[in-house]
């Protein structure tokens, strides 16, 4: 008696029969009764080898995601004071910086020589402060931080410094009418040394 063989379509067929039957199992389907998986038509299973003119097994690399990723907003930047300006004892100074995207207001931080931070929240660009309210002469730190309307941070600058002269105790009172002050300034200011 001959003994059947499979055709290689018969193969395929037990092939995905079985793999159906791995992703099910795997996924606990039970499937009903009345409507069972097919059997294969062949009784005895293949032992030769899958032919040569068969697909390769493919080796399935893994593929990239394309899960977006938020591009960062790029910061503004700081324009007055520059970075590293020396500054008079006494007159207005200007804290200048630029527009940035989707800001409602903007937190201006100076820190003292002594390392003590002011803030002040401003909807502005800009923001003018006499020296005279800068109290010590040394260096100072200034950035800004960018908020929205939720008052949640944007960006926040990379700080700059300027220094403020110390007051000479010979004549603290700037009184020559220079015009640095844009108009009257306090006489003397507090004695630094």
């Amino acid at each position: 008696m001959k003994k059947p063989t499979l055709s290689r379509r018969d193969f395929l067929k037990l092939s995905w029969a079985s793999l159906w039957g791995l992703v099910l199992a795997a996924c606990k389907i039970e499937l009903d009764e009345e409507s069972p998986t097919p059997a294969p038509t062949a009784t005895d299973t293949p032992t030769h080898e899958v032919e040569k003119d068969s697909a390769p097994a493919v080796k399935e690399e893994p593929t990239a995601t394309n899960t977006p990723t938020e591009t960062p907003i790029p910061c503004f930047k700081l324009l007055t004071p520059e970075d590293g300006e020396k500054l008079d004892t006494i007159g207005r100074v200007a804290f200048a910086w630029e527009e940035q995207l989707r800001a409602k207001s903007y937190k201006l931080e100076i820190t003292l020589p002594n390392d003590y931070v002011e803030g002040k929240i401003v909807e502005a660009t800009a923001f003018e402060r006499y020296l005279e309210s800068l109290p010590l002469a040394g260096e100072y730190h200034w950035q800004v931080t960018a908020l929205n309307e939720n008052e949640t941070i944007i960006c926040v600058t990379e700080p700059f410094s300027f220094t403020k002269e110390k007051i000479s105790k010979s004549g603290g009172n700037n009184n020559g009418g220079d015009g640095a002050g844009g108009g009257p300034t306090p006489g003397g200011g507090p004695n630094q040394d």
